[in-house]
């Protein structure tokens, strides 16, 4: 499995539940979970949830959905794990008689 050299991840800030929100020495953190989508219909490579602790996560507690993600190859301006799914051959079955 090859690893994308860029991950680019879009967050909606208003669905953060702050109460888990990290004070850190330096800053306040958000643990953020990527979770690997490769059927996403939407052509993204991960959802985005926000982590828990495991306190949390034992209570049944689930980590809101925060937004998305892209793997990206740097430099290439492309998806790095994106493949075409167009078919192979480009046109129709012998036989096929519909009209598009």
């Amino acid at each position: 499995m090859a690893i994308p050299k860029i991950v680019r991840v879009s967050i909606n800030l208003d669905k953060i539940d702050e109460k888990y929100i990290v004070n850190g020495k330096k800053g306040r953190y958000l643990n953020v979970a990527l979770i690997n989508t490769p059927d996403s219909p939407y052509g993204n490579d991960y959802m985005a949830s926000q982590d828990l602790p495991k306190e949390a996560r034992d209570n049944g507690e689930r980590g809101q959905i925060l937004g998305n993600a892209q793997a990206w190859n740097l430099g290439e301006g492309t998806p790095a794990t994106k493949q075409d799914t167009a078919p192979k051959g480009g046109g129709a079955a012998k036989g096929d008689d519909l009209p598009f």
